[in-house]
């Protein structure tokens, strides 16, 4: 049990312990921020609620094998991820090393996404669901090539790395056109008549990732059914923002915090789930997205931002066709990253006493600046403002100050 998890140890045991004795809790909130492994705990912690043994790493029951490629139906998945580093990751494993434990990662990290399309919260007339429910159901007849579970040896085997490639596109695609927002009310209530009237097993989980992307109908449902959960069923809330989960819901969940991980940890992670050298990498977050090259163009784009927000010669008065460009639909998905990127470079700035110096309303001007990435990451996570007001809005009233 927890032999994929690395770090966190106290935490990890006192989990164990808890699942072992059957004193689990029946709600909880994992909590820490991005890149920690909350999701990987979440998921091995649904194995070994469900699991019909003792929960052993290698166990062999029916439920655990379910799990380990993610198909298991007592389980459920809800909310946003960064589904494409992942996959891309994996899929980059699955071409230097053709092995049957490269399958499984391609496979857990495909189906992580997948698993958000299950019939339990999918209908006909859901107009975001028809968009890309074709590509869904390709996906899924696919990933059934790269299934471990039929595969007779570990050493290496035969794959079709162009069906990898048509995989990863088609994820691509899914992510982009669904638009992964806030957790629908329609979700939850479809979850909570699956917990009661599902006939799969004897022990349910749900899964609900950046569970503080909820809106008031959505946080509504979710509390009713925290104040009175049906007998052996499990809440598992995962979020990097604590404190935007509404105490109400907070009261009712049990608390595991997790620290960010050291440098040595995340090293491990690379090398021992990755199979890549960590030489290069020290960051978790900066290896997956290396495989992702629009994160480059996003990088460059937050840096001519800042170019453009202070040439004063410029005639144009919004942003540039450098910034412009990353406001296509393509690049909406990574729109979070280019706000931290903005961060990352107006604390620069910050940390430039040239920079300040040379004006003192500088100062009050870099503090608006994170003021307003803030506001703007809020308006697309929370409230599905297009990326490309946000960025244009953004722009015009700094401007107004320099």
């Amino acid at each position: 049990m927890f032999d994929n998890i690395i770090g966190h140890t106290s935490v990890i045991e006192q989990m164990k312990k808890e699942i072992s004795t059957n004193a689990f809790p029946p709600a909880v909130l994992l909590t820490g921020p991005l890149y920690t492994g909350k999701q990987t705990i979440a998921l091995e912690t649904a194995r070994a609620i469900t699991c019909s043994e003792k929960a052993h790493w290698n166990c062999k029951c029916e439920s655990c094998r379910l799990n380990r490629v993610l198909s298991n139906p007592s389980i459920l998945l809800l909310g946003s991820d960064l589904f494409i580093p992942e996959i891309s990751t994996a899929k980059k494993l699955l071409e230097r090393k053709k092995e049957a434990v490269s399958c499984f990662l391609f496979i857990r990290s495909v189906r992580k996404l997948l698993r958000r399309f299950d019939p339990v919260f999918t209908e006909e007339n859901d107009t975001k669901y028809k968009k890309i429910s074709a590509l869904v159901n390709t996906v899924q007849d696919l990933l059934n090539d790269f299934d471990p579970e039929y595969l007779k040896s570990e050493d290496v085997i035969d794959i079709d790395l162009k069906k990898a490639e048509i995989i990863l596109e088609h994820c691509r695609t899914i992510v982009r056109d669904y638009n992964f927002s806030s957790i629908p009310v329609d979700q939850i209530r479809k979850a909570v008549y699956w917990l009661r009237f599902s006939g799969y097993s004897s022990k349910k989980v749900i899964i609900i990732e950046n569970a503080e992307n909820m809106n008031d109908s959505s946080r509504n449902a979710l509390l009713k059914i925290l104040e009175e959960p049906p007998e052996n069923t499990f809440f598992i809330l995962l979020t990097s923002r604590p404190g935007e989960i509404i105490p109400t819901i907070k009261s009712r969940l049990r608390k595991y915090e997790f620290a960010g991980r050291t440098i040595a940890e995340n090293k491990i992670v690379i090398e021992k789930i990755f199979r890549e050298e960590s030489a290069i990498f020290t960051d978790l977050k900066n290896y997956l997205n290396s495989s992702i090259p629009e994160i480059e163009i996003i990088k460059k784009a937050a840096k001519q931002f800042i170019f453009d927000l202070f040439d004063n010669a410029r005639e144009e008065e919004g942003v540039g066709p450098e910034v412009r460009n990353i406001l296509k639909a393509q690049y909406s998905q990574y729109f979070p990253e280019f706000l931290e990127e903005l961060s990352r470079l107006s604390s620069e700035l910050l940390g430039s006493g040239e920079f300040i110096d040379d004006s003192p309303g500088r100062l009050s001007l870099i503090s608006y600046f994170g003021y307003l990435i803030n506001e703007s990451y809020k308006g697309f996570d929370l409230l599905n403002i297009n990326h490309e007001l946000l960025v244009e809005s953004m722009f015009l009233e700094l401007k107004k100050r320099i």
